[in-house]
């Protein structure tokens, strides 16, 4: 079995420009076995569509929802089920993750050995935990680091069944062959616990670029505000809800689900604000908006709507998160508020409905950004380097 993840990436007397045959491919396990419908399945999704047919792809995961598009694209998909807890019941969530965890410790040795795997990626902080079982199978580890460790937000005693998979997920990164980080922020994270030479910083992409939107001279109300993401406390909507309180001729889009919804419905009452639940296609959305918002509170590895909203060349107005600044070139791209100050986001609001020529600025230069950074095309090429996988090629 090929396991070394550094092997030479190309054969002799091998001319480019066709399919590589299906014994010439590296076979990969990609594991996501996590609940919620959030980036980290929105960059396994991506990861697929990047490889294309240059290896041969198997996932383990857990929501019907990534296993239905991945076998779309020919995937072959081993699904543990995952087990809603009745009324968001936090016991039952976490017992859920546990029963996950362990099925995939029984399935990961089977696999392997069944299909010949050369390489397993890694994703979420309790799927890090396979990485041990998986190194000693003699397969090469890629492990993506999606966010920063965040050991220090939780207090062992407190909050055991977070503090712990963190806790175990740090460490566990000095076993992989590579540890692929989204930014440059979750890059000098890592850094603090593992050798240089196996940290490869690949920031996160948009899966295309769309035609940039035309933008009016002006905004007549309703002025259409997006929020997309994660319906959780820290994610910072509830501060967008409180710096509308009061200004008209808004109307806010909120997209996405989680277990904060009820406290933020409530909190949006007297609002002209719409809960539109998850949606798989954002698209429109994005389309149709006048301003995008994302107010986290952080941590944040990158968010993928971050990207998204800067592709389509929305005005946006980002939390000043690190990650945010770097996307962002420290502000040139999107205004940035201060974190968790929501009087602050209320005057950088009001500040871009006023200026067109400022909308117009920042819209463009968010373009710019993408298209250098954060396309498909520079995500492919890197990843292509850091899997060593082999170009298409004829004999």
């Amino acid at each position: 079995m090929n396991n070394r993840l550094d092997e030479t990436a190309s054969g002799g007397g091998i001319k480019p420009s066709a399919r590589l045959s299906k014994k010439d491919r590296k076979r990969i396990l990609i594991i996501g076995i996590g609940a919620p419908f959030g980036g980290v399945e929105s960059y396994i999704l991506g990861l697929v569509d990047l490889f294309g047919e240059k290896a041969q792809l198997f996932a383990l995961c857990g929501l019907p929802e990534l296993a239905a598009r991945l076998r779309r694209a020919n995937v072959k998909v081993f699904r543990i089920p995952v087990v809603r807890s009745p009324g968001g019941s936090l016991i039952l969530f976490q017992l859920s993750n546990l029963v996950r965890l362990i099925v995939a410790f029984a399935i990961l040795p089977v696999l392997v050995l069944r299909y010949r795997i050369d390489i397993v990626q890694v994703n979420g902080y309790y799927e890090s935990l396979l990485v041990l079982p998986a190194r000693l199978l003699g397969c090469a580890i890629v492990r993506t680091s999606h966010s920063s460790s965040e050991i220090d937000r939780y207090r062992w005693y407190r909050e055991p069944t977070k503090y712990f998979p963190r806790l175990a997920a740090m460490h566990l990164l000095k076993l992989a062959t590579k540890v692929i980080c989204v930014s440059e922020a979750v890059g000098k994270d890592v850094l603090q616990n593992v050798p240089a030479d196996k940290v490869v910083v690949i920031p996160n992409w948009v899966p295309e670029v769309p035609v940039a939107k035309t933008e009016p001279e002006s905004l007549s109300p309703p002025i259409k505000l997006l929020y997309v993401g994660r319906l959780e406390q820290y994610k910072g909507l509830h501060l967008l809800l409180e710096a509308i309180r009061g200004m008209k001729g808004l109307h806010l889009t909120v997209v996405g689900v989680g277990s904060y919804r009820e406290e933020l419905e409530r909190l949006a009452q007297g609002l002209d604000v719409e809960f539109k639940g998850f949606c798989a296609n954002t698209a429109p959305f994005y389309e149709e908006a006048d301003i995008f918002i994302n107010p986290s509170l952080g941590p944040e590895g990158l968010p993928i709507v971050s990207l998204e909203s800067m592709a389509h060349g929305l005005p946006c107005i980002f939390s000043a998160l690190p990650v945010h600044r770097e996307i962002s070139d420290n502000g040139v791209a999107s205004l940035l508020f201060q974190v968790g100050d929501a009087n602050d986001l209320r005057a950088k609001l009001l500040r871009l409905v006023e200026d067109q020529s400022m909308r117009r600025s920042l819209s463009q230069r968010a373009r710019n950004i993408i298209h250098e950074r954060y396309s498909p095309d520079a995500a492919r090429r890197a990843y292509t380097r850091a899997f060593e996988l082999r170009e298409e090629y004829s004999t």
